[in-house]
């Protein structure tokens, strides 16, 4: 992992981007160096290949504890809210309490109420001092108040005169529950500490200070048993907490990850979306994307600009060495050579136009008007002739550059559908075109047009063009060559190269180097900052790497911080309130639903506190109830049901444990929501409700055979109290009154005469009832509140009016406390159930903020993603996908690095409109051109379109010169061949590429008839070897090289117009797919000599057939699509100009001359032979 951080990262400075290859040894050096003191590193710090930064393990578990702590500490009011409850409860119930008690019980509610004030002090505050503050006490106040409750239960038992381990069990059982479920403390602090102390006072306390009893021992078992469930079950949602909060954690880890990942492509698409197209370009076509015109034309995105400098450049010369380099070769010499002409256009502020061949033009002044255009075109051409020297020094042969350059106006933008290229359009354009080929090399010619912008700046001698060229003679206009320059080019980076070199020279007494360089020539106006750039780079590798290790922080920090932002710092306790009602039902009724039918994983294992607490009852009540079969029976016999229930519901939380089949059940019975939430509601009330029938069924008859059995007892304690207890007995209304006699006396019969007999642990057991409905993740908070407080008032209703003998017999063991202990007990069960009900509130809300924040997350990352989708539609429509895939994928990469593909079998198409040239013109009604070149778009767009269809998914736009259509086949990554394919095999996709150039005709046709016009293609089709490319990775320009690209040109330029001609060994190989051909004899092809061509006629279907069945079959298949597909097409295809126009406009443009033509397209159309035979 380290090393593949490193490769990503080393390329990634904005210094290295200029650095020249002789200094890439020492950086490569110094990466090594980096990369074992990297390897050190804990946790794989860095950024990996797809842009995930990979945080150290300490950090993600510091960044998770803090995150955790956050969200806990909302529980903490409702830990506070039941110790005041309890605290009242100590206040108010027992009245025979002393006055120390009292006093004792009041301060610990105004320590209750003054910890409560402390939580909101400097809580929303924005002094730092206050909010720092805060976050201190955030950190004391559970602790203080853990010691509170423990000091308060302390202090009231050992206060009490006198005590028994039943009277609080109720408030120890809750306690130790709360303190793992609403404490916000960690977990190991919370086991080893804190949850041991809470249990062990809660259980040893009560027993040191409790009066003498026969059964302490049994009743301190029974309270282990009813505290450690208790424990247990707040252990149990505890992790089950812990594990919803790190899910959450890691998915909005997981999707800032993704977002950062989407960004950083997105970013890089937007790079390379701006490097081939203007801003408010791609800004409005990225608005367009996906939307639905209603208007009669496809959107067209060009706009006129005036005043504008159009710079044309040429190698001269470099068609004689092309001939002694293979085409990989002159591909990598392009590329280094118009790299530097790319970082040159970024210096002089020029936008580059486009690469044909070996020429480069580029413009100023447009899209953002600037009144220099004309004088940092000159310093653009001036350089690029210094620039030149670099390829006579490598190819050792006396090259130069021809520079022309002309100021006026053009209509800039893009024509088409795919593969969009900036372009400009206008005479002007042409006329910059022809100063460049009627000028000198090594010289920079310019027009009059041009020198009426340039200030007198530099000094010009007349040159004579209009003497050269017919072209520019008709237009009027004067040329000059450019002598001298009068006023210096004033580097932008002119300041920050002095300031490096002033540093350099206090660290660097060998400094010279750079001295001579830069003393070469200090007033040259040409002079390459980069070069400077490159040398200040050997001098400083150590300083760029440290610069490398730098950005890697930033980025860390960048990540941990945002990531704090998203979890920590965000308190969605609070922001819920604004999309739920006072029943914290979201307002959005989708949101609701969605939320009812979620659930969270492993939501239904708090169920299994509900089958504890029924094991347990039959455990405690072992120890400290009467040993009956009946008993057993009554409180055994629920867990059938609820072991079932419990089963079916958390079967699928362990799928790889148990049957698939059990499992799949499991899932779909969780799956309806209705029927999950009636499971809960059933083991919750039969939990209930099997406490409450065991009081009523049992007990209560208990109590008779206790009376009998303590007859003796009572008797000693006098006939006073004999009589008071027989006449407090004379008015109870007792179960045997409600009973069948028979029934009595069988119940009699069944129960033991044991002296054991403790009411009040059914009340305490409750306690434990109603923590394990508490717990219950299936059933909304208003379920477990109407669950909590019926069951609560059930048992406080046979307490008080059912049980009132029983309690009476164990207020006699009491002597008498003056509140009778089923008051008591009821009052601690109606606090334990109000405290439950405010927490299951709680417990909702805190799930409500998860779905949430889930919900949210899901929405950030669909935004981001949409994002990334139409910038990747937009990149991949300006260059093919697996280049812009190469290109997003090393972002890192070197601005120099070439990316070129040599193919073997490729087919080559060139299709042009040769008389558009008559019908373009600039006059006012077609909007100075617009217009013409809105139908042009119609046109190029509707070719564009059958690109769309699946039969022709491998070919490959290149791009389009002026009207020209150039497209290939056969570039395909993915094609794979066997060696000893048949020719038919290897060149299917070539008779693709011929049904392609048919079905433009149709298309064309189609337009014609709509549009009452007469345009005819003129095509030519080529196969052999390409080289395909990108030249100038600043400013990506996907093309392809090579003979087999130059004679195809020559093809359609040698035609004639309605014919597709081909070569005769381009002939052989399609005749196998009954394709006829008409010989036209030999043509003369420039650099080729005479080459034997044909014109295609059309296709035999039988001749198909008996050469290549499968072919044909296939074809058929294609062929009825496109004709479906075409008719189809046809009925959509709106008419490109306006009836009233077509007519004024195309008798204006008859009107224009053949040189009047359409300026970049019919220019570049003229001479795209001569641009692509270059690389012969």
């Amino acid at each position: 992992m380290p090393e593949e951080k490193e490769g990503n990262l080393e390329n990634g400075q904005a210094t290295a981007a200029s650095t020249p290859s002789k200094s890439k040894p020492q950086r490569q050096k110094t990466t090594s160096r980096r990369r074992q003191n990297d390897s050190d590193v804990a946790g794989g710090v860095g950024i990996t290949g797809g842009g995930v930064v990979i945080l150290p393990q300490h950090v993600l578990n510091e960044l998770y504890h803090n995150y955790s702590i956050k969200q806990r500490r909302s529980g903490l009011k409702w830990f506070l809210f039941a110790a005041v409850l309890f605290n009242i409860w100590t206040i108010g119930i027992p009245w025979d309490q002393a006055v120390p008690t009292r006093v004792v019980n009041c301060c610990m509610l105004v320590a209750y109420l003054a910890l409560t004030a402390l939580l909101h002090i400097g809580r929303r505050s924005e002094q730092p001092a206050l909010r720092r503050f805060h976050q201190i006490l955030l950190t004391i106040v559970p602790r203080a108040l853990w010691l509170l409750s423990i000091l308060h239960f302390a202090a009231y038992v050992i206060l009490q005169p006198s005590f028994s381990p039943r009277d609080v069990l109720g408030w120890a059982i809750l306690l130790n529950f709360l303190v793992y479920v609403t404490l916000p403390l960690p977990l190991i602090f919370l086991g080893l500490s804190i949850g041991c102390v809470t249990y062990f006072i809660c259980l040893s306390l009560p027993v040191g200070y409790s009066r003498w009893d026969s059964l302490l021992s049994n009743q301190l078992a029974a309270n282990a048993v009813l505290i450690a469930t208790a424990a247990l079950i707040g252990l149990l949602y505890y992790f089950m907490g812990e594990a919803k909060q790190k899910r959450a954690f890691l998915e909005a880890k997981k999707s800032l990850e993704v977002k950062m990942v989407i960004e950083e492509q997105s970013a890089e698409q937007e790079r390379l979306l701006l490097s081939v197209l203007p801003k408010h370009v791609a800004i409005k076509m990225r608005e367009d994307l996906g939307s639905s015109s209603s208007e009669a034309f496809k959107k067209i995105y060009m706009s006129r600009h005036e005043n504008v400098s159009i710079l044309y450049a040429d190698i001269v010369g470099f068609t004689a060495i092309s001939s002694t380099y293979s085409a990989q070769d002159l591909v990598k010499m392009l590329n280094e050579l118009f790299a530097r002409f790319d970082r040159l256009a970024e210096k002089y502020q020029q936008l580059r136009i486009k690469i044909l061949g070996d020429c480069y033009y580029c413009i100023s002044g447009a899209p953002d008007e600037r009144p220099d255009h004309a004088v940092m075109c000159v310093h653009m051409g001036l350089s690029m002739v210094k620039a030149i020297k670099y390829v006579q020094q490598k190819a050792n042969s006396p090259v130069d550059m021809r520079v022309g350059i002309h100021t006026g106006a053009v209509l800039a933008g893009i024509l088409g559908q795919r593969q969009w290229q900036f372009d400009v359009y206008s005479k002007d354009v042409e006329l910059a075109n022809k100063m460049e080929s009627s000028g000198k090399a090594g010289r920079v010619h310019i027009s009059d047009k041009t020198l009426a912008f340039l200030n007198g700046e530099f000094e010009v001698e007349p040159a004579f063009g209009e003497k050269r060229e017919e072209l520019l003679r008709i237009a009027g206009l004067k040329t000059y060559f450019i002598t001298k320059v009068v006023k210096p080019f004033a580097s932008p980076c002119a300041k920050k190269i002095s300031e490096t070199q002033a540093e350099n020279s206090h660290h660097s007494p060998n400094g010279s180097a750079i001295d001579v360089v830069a003393g070469e020539d200090d007033n040259d106006a040409t002079l390459d900052d980069e070069e400077l750039l490159a040398q200040n780079f050997v001098s400083n590798g150590h300083q760029t790497a440290v610069a490398e290790d730098e950005e890697e922080q930033v980025k860390l920090e960048n990540f941990k911080q945002r990531l704090k932002d998203e979890l920590v710092t965000r308190d969605g306790h609070e922001n819920l309130t604004k999309d739920t009602n006072i029943f914290l039902r979201f307002k959005n009724p989708q949101l609701e639903q969605s939320y009812a039918v979620y659930r969270e994983p492993y939501s239904s294992l708090p169920l299994l506190a509900a089958l504890l607490v029924q094991c347990i009852d039959v455990l405690y009540s072992y120890l400290v109830l009467p040993r009956s079969t009946l008993h057993f029976i009554n409180i055994a016999a629920p867990l059938v049901p609820i072991a079932m229930l419990v089963v079916i519901s958390i079967a699928e939380s362990f799928s790889g444990m148990l049957p698939k089949f059990f499992v799949d059940v499991s899932k779909r019975f969780n799956d309806i929501t209705f029927v999950r939430e009636l499971a809960a509601i059933i083991i919750a009330l039969t939990i209930g409700l099997s406490n409450v029938i065991d009081m009523f069924f049992f007990v209560t008859f208990v109590r008779t055979e206790h009376i009998v059995s303590e007859s003796e007892f009572n008797a000693t304690a006098g006939v006073d109290s004999e009589v008071d207890v027989d006449v407090e007995m004379e008015g109870v209304v007792t179960a045997e009154h409600l009973l069948p006699a028979s029934f009595v006396e069988q119940m009699r019969e069944a129960v033991p005469t044991e002296r054991v007999l403790y009411p009040s642990y059914l009340s305490n057991f409750g306690v434990l009832i109603l923590i394990a409905i508490a717990v219950i993740a299936q059933l909304t908070h208003l379920t477990k509140i109407l669950l909590l407080l019926s069951i609560a008032a059930l048992h406080c209703y046979f307490n008080i009016f059912i049980m009132q003998d029983l309690y009476a017999l164990e207020d006699d063991f009491a002597h008498q406390p003056i509140i009778s202990t089923r008051y008591c007990a009821s009052g601690l069960l109606l606090v334990a159930a109000l405290a439950l009900s405010t927490l299951a509130r709680h417990m909702d809300h805190e799930d409500r903020v998860i779905f949430k924040w889930k919900t949210e997350v899901a929405e950030q990352k669909e935004t981001a993603n949409d994002m990334r989708q139409r910038n990747e539609a937009l990149v991949y429509n300006v260059l093919p996908v697996h280049v812009a895939e190469h290109f997003m994928k090393n972002t890192k990469r070197s601005h120099d690095d070439l990316y070129s593909q040599s193919y073997a079998e490729v087919g080559v198409l060139f299709a042009s409109m040769p008389n558009f040239s008559d019908f373009y013109s600039e006059e006012t009604v077609n909007n100075q051109g617009l217009e013409c070149l809105r139908f042009l778009n119609e046109v190029i767009s509707d070719f564009d379109a059958l690109l769309e269809l699946p039969q022709f998914q491998d070919i490959i736009k290149i791009k389009t010169i002026g009207s020209t259509y150039m497209a290939a086949s056969g570039i395909n990554l993915q094609r794979n061949l066997r060696s000893d394919a048949s020719i038919t095999e290897r060149w299917s996709h070539l008779a693709v590429l011929v049904e392609f150039a048919l079905e433009l005709k149709h298309a064309l046709q189609g337009i014609n008839e709509q549009s009452f016009n007469h345009f005819v293609l003129k095509m030519g089709i080529n196969h052999g070897p390409i080289t395909a490319g990108v030249i100038g990775a600043r400013k990506p320009h996907y093309d392809i090289w090579g003979n087999t690209v130059n004679v195809a040109s020559r093809m359609e330029s040698t035609g004639k117009a309605g014919a597709i001609q081909v070569t005769e060994e381009t002939c052989n190989i399609l005749q196998p797919f009954g394709y006829t051909f008409l010989q036209r004899g030999l043509v003369a092809v420039k650099g080729k000599g005479q080459l034997m061509t044909y014109y295609l006629q059309g296709k035999s279907q039988s001749s198909a057939e008996q050469v290549a069945p499968a072919a044909v079959e296939l074809h058929g298949q294609e062929s009825s699509a496109l004709e479906s597909t075409t008719e189809l097409e046809a009925s959509d295809i709106k008419t490109p100009l306006l009836k009233i126009k077509v007519p004024e406009a195309s008798a204006g443009c008859e009107g224009i001359a053949q040189e009047q033509s359409l300026g970049n397209g019919m220019a570049v159309q003229a001479g795209v032979g001569e641009s692509h035979s270059l690389l012969e």
